[in-house]
């Protein structure tokens, strides 16, 4: 009997990245459309409403942003939030990341800039939990969502409106992966680790008892 054992694998390599980039490509992909059946569940013709011109990932700060990338996509992660749970062998281990996605939008709309960014991020909204996440298999909630009015150094003032989510991402890590802890590390660190020994026979022991 011969069972080849692969503990030397690290496992997934799910960064906070990913998951940026995730979210990201979802709303290029989904967001006009959706803005679109916003616009006609308002009484607007569809299109009238500008597509997003900037599409950014960024820390917590909304206002680094000039006038001529609005309206703003901006996918701001503060990273993993409760203890990740570990399940079973390998140790496969589930991560929850708070993400939160807002727009910028530009006060040329004048009044009109804080209801359109509001219609903005509920389509954000609706777009991240109804659709599945690019490359992404989670699970997406929607958690809050708050509106604010941003003074930039020009001194005009722009609308924003920004959603909450938390993601639910599974195997982000193996607990039991690498290699053997009686190892030493490699002599060449770019070398890959070498694999768990190679069983090539098992002696199975079989008792046999009457019924």
């Amino acid at each position: 009997m011969s069972s080849t054992h692969l503990q030397a694998e690290i496992g997934p390599v799910l960064t906070g990245a990913d998951v940026e980039a995730a979210v990201l490509n979802t709303l290029r992909a989904w967001l006009p459309s959706y803005l679109a059946e916003g616009e006609r569940a308002k009484g607007l013709e569809p299109g009238a409403l500008p597509l997003p011109r900037g599409w950014l990932v960024t820390g917590r700060d909304l206002q680094k942003y000039t006038s001529d990338q609005l309206p703003c996509i901006v996918v701001m992660t503060g990273g993993v939030i409760l203890k990740p749970l570990k399940q079973g062998y390998p140790g496969a281990t589930t991560a929850v990341f708070n993400v939160d996605v807002g727009t910028i939008f530009n006060a040329a709309w004048g009044s009109k800039s804080r209801v359109h960014a509001q219609l903005y991020v509920r389509m954000m909204a609706l777009t991240l939990v109804q659709r599945p996440l690019e490359g992404l298999p989670c699970a997406v909630d929607f958690v809050g969502e708050n509106y604010d009015e941003l003074d930039f150094s020009d001194t005009r003032t722009y609308s924003a409106a920004v959603a909450a989510f938390t993601l639910e991402v599974e195997n982000v890590l193996w607990a039991a992966g690498g290699p053997p802890p009686y190892v030493t590390p490699p002599d060449d660190p770019l070398d890959p680790f070498d694999p768990w020994t190679t069983v090539t026979e098992v002696d199975v022991s079989v008792d046999n008892t009457s019924p």
